[in-house]
């Protein structure tokens, strides 16, 4: 029997906010997201580590609005930090996610430009059926957190 296909899907925003206070919301305040953003993260719990370092392990309670009003949950690890190239990646451990995924990772990058920084989400995933949807709606998620971040960002100007 074959093995199922690695996916990946990606989208990329440039903001306008530094690339260093971004990556800082990202690594170091991860768990803050359900107080930024309340209509779609619901809870955020630290299970192993500090929530910030190599190998922490988070529980998230989330709504992906488009695809219905069901509470999901995903248990994730932080697999991979780099500081020099300010990215860091998750991978999905356990939770709903998990039901259509034998594999669930997400990559971010941020990368300084001169008027702000080139925001990058990458998905890996491998599906259970192939027939199952791709995550799609996750990246939407993703794109929603820089963009509103930004406006938090500027919104003393």
């Amino acid at each position: 029997m074959a093995e199922a296909p690695t996916h990946v899907i990606d989208i990329e925003s440039e903001i306008r906010c530094p690339a260093d206070k971004m990556y800082d919301l990202l690594k170091n305040h991860l768990t803050q997201l359900p107080v930024v953003f309340p209509d779609i993260y619901k809870s955020a719990t630290v299970l192993a580590g500090d929530g910030k370092s190599l190998g922490s392990v988070r529980r998230w309670t989330y709504l992906i609005h488009h695809t219905s009003d069901e509470l999901l949950e995903v248990i994730e690890k932080l697999i991979e930090v780099d500081d020099e190239n300010m990215s860091l990646t998750l991978s999905a451990v356990g939770g709903d996610v998990l039901k259509m995924h034998k594999q669930f990772d997400v990559k971010v990058t941020i990368t300084p430009k001169e008027d702000g920084s080139l925001v990058k989400w990458h998905i890996i995933f491998v599906k259970v059926n192939e027939d199952d949807p791709h995550p799609d709606p996750y990246l939407e998620i993703f794109d929603d957190i820089h963009k509103r971040f930004e406006l938090h960002y500027h919104k003393d100007e």
